[in-house]
């Protein structure tokens, strides 16, 4: 017997509103292409979009990889206080970055957790 959970995203989540909005409302991404991308046919896409079908959370990944839309990503992490940072491939970006951090480690004495939660 499998102990594996079958997680859902619940109609009318905020997922399912985000696509709503980006697939309906602004237009953003063509369905077809789209569902073509994450391996579904176009008619499931439209059922998870306009809410008659519960979207699974395993397609989420398939979702941001065909739009490249890390919004989805972004709206589960905010629901967990947590943030997306990309990864990132340029050598001297990535270096920089280093510097910032440090800099910021450096700026709150190893504080920064009490640092951030100062709002």
């Amino acid at each position: 017997m499998s102990n594996a959970v079958n997680l859902k995203i619940n109609r009318n989540s905020g997922i399912q509103c985000l696509m709503y909005f980006a697939f309906h409302i602004s237009s953003k991404y063509p369905v077809d292409i789209v569902a073509q991308k994450m391996g579904v046919h176009p008619d499931t896409l439209y059922k998870w979009i306009n809410g008659t079908h519960v979207f699974p959370a395993e397609q989420i990944i398939n979702l941001v990889n065909a739009t490249g839309d890390l919004g989805y990503l972004e709206h589960i992490a905010d629901k967990c206080d947590q943030c997306i940072i990309p990864k990132i491939k340029d050598r001297k970006t990535a270096e920089m970055m280093m510097q910032m951090a440090e800099m910021f480690l450096s700026a709150t004495n190893g504080n920064e957790e009490k640092f951030l939660r100062r709002k």
